[in-house]
């Protein structure tokens, strides 16, 4: 029962005693009954608070864990590269890689979505949309026996609290920041879901956002993997955590800051192994050793572009904010 939060845990310590370049710390230690699991985060690059920051997170739904698999297969890979790779160590030494590779432990160790409070806490947020009561999939208060659960909106999650407290600290002070978290089950199709998850209204750093989606599109033309849209273009939902620090972090800091959610097309995996339909807790997760391997590999140019594009300090240079964001409203809100 134990063995796939034990090995997550197992592959962060190893990369913090194994390579002497990347820092580990304890967020939190989630107690449920008798026994705790820790929220780990590794720290890789510059101690400078004010350099631009590239967070990744994942396992906020504990049966989602290939997001917390690709982060550190994409951390141990730069960490190897890192013993050669000069061009690599003179990036590190201008920004931050900071990783929280499984924010939900007891969801993994239970093989649910929610974590032991039985609490979903990409719904657990105190922000609301104007989705009708019936609709549970948009976080409900009705029992945490059902999914999407919302728990106490007001008292947040442990889980959360230490995440945010985290987040909202490093952010603050940083030129930029990009959080990207990583889900896996909708569709069959890969996405890049941008805030607002609550609203039909569009983000005020919208032209950033098109900076960040146009860059990729020209930079990289023959990779049509990812539809990039805000998040309401699918569904609308309460207590949407990076809805909400989005709020927060602009409410203490005018630093550049870019939630983004990328949501893995689980569908694809399922339909080429449909015994995965019985068995819940894998639905979201490529069983095969091969399918992991490749979504592992399948992500990297992404997320070496999101390096570059902060290392560049492409959003503090932007002369073009009017033009940017009429294409975006063309683009995403006609």
């Amino acid at each position: 029962m134990t063995k796939h939060i034990i090995r997550e845990l197992e592959h962060i310590e190893h990369l913090a005693n194994r390579y002497a370049d990347i820092e580990l710390t304890t967020l939190a230690n989630i107690k449920h009954k008798s026994q705790s699991f820790p929220v780990y985060a590794l720290h890789v690059g510059t101690q400078d608070p004010n350099a631009p920051t590239l967070f990744l997170t994942g396992s906020i739904h504990g049966v989602e864990r290939i997001g917390s698999q690709i982060i550190l297969a994409f951390l141990e890979n730069l960490l190897k590269r890192t013993a050669w790779d000069v061009y690599l160590n003179d990036r590190l030494s201008r920004m931050n890689i900071v990783s929280i590779p499984v924010i939900n432990p007891w969801g993994v160790h239970l093989k649910t979505r929610s974590n032991g409070n039985g609490v979903d806490l990409m719904r657990n947020a105190p922000i609301q949309a104007n989705n009708p009561k019936y609709q549970l999939y948009a976080g409900h208060a009705f029992s945490n026996k059902l999914p999407w659960f919302r728990g106490n909106p007001n008292q947040m999650e442990d889980e959360l609290i230490a995440v945010s407290n985290f987040i909202l600290e490093r952010s603050k002070n940083a030129r930029s920041s990009i959080v990207l978290d990583l889900h896996s089950g909708f569709g069959s199709r890969d996405r890049l879901w941008f805030p607002f998850a609550h609203s039909s209204q569009p983000p005020d750093n919208l032209h950033e956002y098109y900076l960040l989606y146009r860059l990729f599109r020209k930079s990289y033309p023959q990779y049509e993997l990812y539809q990039f849209e805000p998040q309401w273009h699918q569904y609308t939902t309460h207590g949407d955590f990076w809805d909400w620090m989005y709020q927060q972090h602009f409410a203490q800091s005018s630093t550049h800051f870019l939630p983004i959610t990328l949501e893995l097309g689980s569908w694809l995996w399922v339909k080429k192994n449909p015994w995965q339909l019985m068995r819940f807790s894998e639905l979201f997760h490529p069983t095969k050793p091969h399918r992991v391997k490749r979504v592992q590999r399948r992500h990297n140019p992404l997320l070496n572009y999101l390096i570059q594009v902060l290392d560049n300090d492409l959003f503090p240079k932007i002369d073009n904010e009017k033009e940017l964001t009429e294409k975006a409203l063309k683009l995403w809100y006609p």
